[in-house]
């Protein structure tokens, strides 16, 4: 009680100092604003104690709080932390103890620590928001995703071969996750050894049958829409933008690389925006999922040259019923089944009617840059892929190997609805409004000839929306 007494007393001057100099700190932590609440608090006991010494009030009640709010604040001041838990979780592999094992002969008393340990272990050990960041899809679609790919023969031993079984499945999905999901060298060999404990050529092992595994789904994810599809998709770009007939958008991109090529045509790679890149077309839907893409031009091609060897123009019956066409900017030379921007001549300015239609037109297209925006923001291995292209054409085939199981996987995730991420990309909300009854005009009926002008789709469209739209 003396201890408890002193205490108090020695209390009152430190009270006295906080009051006078505490309001002069530029910032306070959450510790810090509790104890001075504490102290404000104790600096009143301290007023009433004092007062009852003065009228002589021996009242031991209030004594027995005074020295039990002394001893709170006494604790309180000795922890570190106030409003963290005390049980911190543990992963089940502790790369610490195994990086120091038998270097250190040290004992501890284990009884307070393995309560801790059993009651951190039930904890896991990644948060969801974690595990998102870490393999870029949630849990939940880690899970779908390993169904898919958990039972092609490349991860089974084959007969009468002997040797260790092969690591989980799933470990070997995480590494190939976390692979394409790192921008940089983070994703090497060595780091993949220190984040995983594996191996250093155990990733390329991993990534290599994951790729395998993903491309055998080429023809369940990665498909042009039939008759049926492409009839819903324009309605549904029809209803939500209002153009009508439109199947997909297209839009080229860069993909950088780390380094420069070492072939005879490494000046083309050097592109109009990054050092070195691959030119990529990239034409998805309505609902951004990729329904054909071509890769592996250097970055210096233009999009319409990568575009004009696509099979949509060079055979665009296989692709389009009549009056459907893709669309783009005004990169893309125009044509009775592609629908570009207007081109602004340079001194002139648009007409009306060209800019409102321009407009129109961004409204959709904006569909193809968040699509490609979700791709490398969810994969940002091809913001700067780390494989050296040479004169060997097995080095550019092991990047567009890759790449194909990235655009699968991506197309994967559209399918099993994995949200849109606001720190990956800012897409726009879509509408419910989703009417797949609804027919076009008599105008919009009138099927163009191959042979027509290449303006003539688009001037079809044009007087559509004038007639509809632009008054």
């Amino acid at each position: 009680m003396f201890r408890s007494t002193v205490y108090v007393i020695s209390l009152c001057s430190h009270f006295v100092v906080s009051w006078v100099f505490g309001k002069s700190m530029p910032r306070a932590s959450e510790k810090q604003q509790h104890l001075r609440r504490m102290h404000s608090h104790m600096g009143e006991r301290i007023v009433g104690r004092l007062f009852r010494t003065v009228v002589e009030d021996d009242d031991s009640v209030e004594d027995i709080k005074d020295a039990a709010f002394a001893s709170m604040i006494r604790v309180a001041e000795s922890r570190r932390y106030l409003f963290r838990s005390q049980i911190y979780r543990k992963s089940l592999h502790d790369r610490f103890k195994e990086d120091l094992d038998g270097r250190d002969d040290d004992e501890e008393d284990e009884t307070e620590r393995q309560l801790i340990d059993r009651e951190a272990a039930l904890l896991p050990w990644l948060t969801e928001a974690e595990f998102l960041q870490k393999y870029r899809m949630s849990y939940d679609s880690f899970k779908l995703v390993l169904s898919e790919i958990k039972d092609h023969n490349v991860f089974k031993r084959l007969e009468g071969k002997a040797g260790r079984p092969q690591t989980p499945v799933a470990n070997q999905l995480m590494v190939f996750c976390k692979y394409i999901g790192t921008e940089g060298d983070g994703a090497n060999g060595p780091n993949q050894r220190n984040t995983f404990g594996i191996g250093k050529g155990s990733s390329d092992v991993f990534r290599r049958r994951v790729t395998t595994a993903i491309l055998s789904l080429r023809d369940v994810y990665y498909t042009w829409p039939d008759a049926e599809e492409r009839r819903e998709l324009a309605k549904l770009g029809e209803i939500e933008c209002d153009f009508p007939n439109c199947v997909g958008i297209a839009d080229g991109t860069l993909f950088p690389l780390a380094f420069e090529p070492e072939a005879t045509d490494a000046p083309d790679y050097s592109g109009r925006k990054y050092g070195f890149s691959i030119t990529t077309m990239i034409i998805c839907d309505y609902n951004k999922k990729i329904r054909y893409y071509l890769a592996g031009y250097p970055g210096s091609c233009h999009d319409n040259r990568v575009y004009n060897n696509t099979g949509f123009v060079k055979n665009p019956e296989a692709y389009f019923s009549e009056m459907e066409y893709n669309m783009g900017d005004s990169a893309f030379s125009n044509s009775p089944f592609m629908v570009s921007s207007y081109r602004k001549a340079k001194g002139e300015l648009l007409e009306a009617d060209h800019e409102k239609f321009n407009t129109k037109l961004a409204k959709l297209r904006i569909r193809s840059e968040h699509c490609i925006g979700i791709l490398k923001g969810r994969f940002p291995w091809l913001r700067s892929i780390r494989m050296k292209v040479t004169d060997d054409p097995k080095s550019m085939r092991r990047i567009l190997r890759l790449i194909d199981a990235t655009v699968i996987l991506h197309n994967m995730l559209i399918e099993f609805r994995e949200a849109d991420r606001k720190e990956w990309i800012d897409d726009d909300d879509c509408s419910d409004h989703y009417d797949l009854l609804r027919e076009p005009t008599d105008e919009l009926n009138k099927a163009i000839h191959p042979s027509a002008e290449k303006d003539r789709r688009r001037t079809q469209l044009l007087m559509y929306f004038k007639e509809k739209f632009f008054h």
